[in-house]
């Protein structure tokens, strides 16, 4: 198991851009958390009606004295989709909203259904605003697996919540960069995945809102890039993708939920791409001490996976 870990100094509240759309008391009481002693980078702002809101920072749960009612929760929405609710109206139904900067605000309340199929979404009961952070440090240990596959990926793996993003945020950029840049194709599907980072400088290509599964072959096959990164994989259709991606030999770095390899392998999607060989190498994350960029990565090969079969 590797470590890392990184100290450094961050914003510890909530976007100046963001502040602007939520209630002063909240975002008060957002800031006088945060200036807790014990109280790191804020990762999440959970919005609740008739019920306290809450923080997350580093992993453990802040309750808020504060409860916003059902007007408020609407003008809160109504603000977040700049006054215009049907332009988002198919990822709210989705469960989200992406701003700018990367911000992904979650959206759950009363669905109306037809066919089975969410049509519509009213009396909004929470807003979970998660916050992105740029640490290109993070990604470093992935950046030194995927070189090291021959032509094969890396799948970082973990429970919602602990970092897969962030982690391979830094990647990206890590790769993107330095003396010797690869290109980088990000299929950013839902617009986080490039949050903060300076790409002036970068071999980066960003396919922002594309389906995983067509803009990770759009990024083999019209963008030449050498390495995709993408976030949250594992249905079969994007698996038949990634397998088209892989046989023209360009490593994906992707993320997936699961709690443990066993958990992972045993998806029907992921077993796929595990039997065609996709992968090199599984990468666990999991948080030390609860701090917000500092990482363990359980690093497992494809032998090893298989076993597990």
């Amino acid at each position: 198991m590797r470590t890392v870990i990184i100290n450094r100094e961050e914003e510890r509240t909530i976007p100046a851009f963001l502040e602007k759309m939520l209630p002063f008391r909240l975002t008060d009481a957002v800031r006088k958390a945060a200036e807790q002693p014990d109280v790191g980078i804020i990762e999440e702002v959970r919005l609740r009606r008739g019920r306290c809101a809450s923080v997350t920072t580093g992993g453990r749960n802040i309750i808020l004295d504060v409860v916003l009612g059902g007007e408020e929760m609407e003008g809160v929405l109504n603000r977040l989709c700049g006054g215009s609710l049907y332009a988002f109206s198919d990822t709210i139904c989705r469960g989200y909203i992406t701003l700018s900067g990367g911000v992904r605000a979650g959206i759950c309340g009363r669905a109306a259904t037809s066919s089975g199929k969410i049509i519509g979404v009213s009396e909004v009961s929470s807003i979970v605003l998660r916050l992105p952070h740029r640490a290109p440090e993070v990604g470093e240990e992935l950046c030194r697996l995927i070189k090291s596959m021959g032509g094969r990926g890396v799948l970082v793996y973990s429970p919602p919540g602990v970092g897969k993003t962030t982690v391979l945020r830094g990647a990206a950029a890590k790769l993107a960069s330095g003396s010797c840049p690869l290109r980088v194709a990000v299929v950013d599907t839902r617009g986080e995945l490039c949050a903060g980072l300076d790409m002036a400088m970068m071999t980066i290509d960003i396919l922002s809102g594309y389906p995983r599964g067509e803009g990770i072959e759009i990024a083999a096959r019209t963008l030449g890039a050498q390495v995709i990164v993408c976030d949250e994989i594992g249905d079969t259709g994007e698996a038949e993708a990634i397998m088209r991606v892989h046989n023209c030999g360009v490593p994906l770095l992707a993320s997936a939920h699961a709690a443990s390899l066993d958990e992972l392998i045993k998806k029907p999607g992921i077993l796929t791409l595990h039997k065609s060989r996709c992968f090199g190498a599984y990468a666990g994350l999991s948080r030390v001490s609860g701090r917000l960029f500092a990482y363990n990565y359980e690093i497992s090969g494809w032998e090893a996976a298989n076993e597990l079969i």
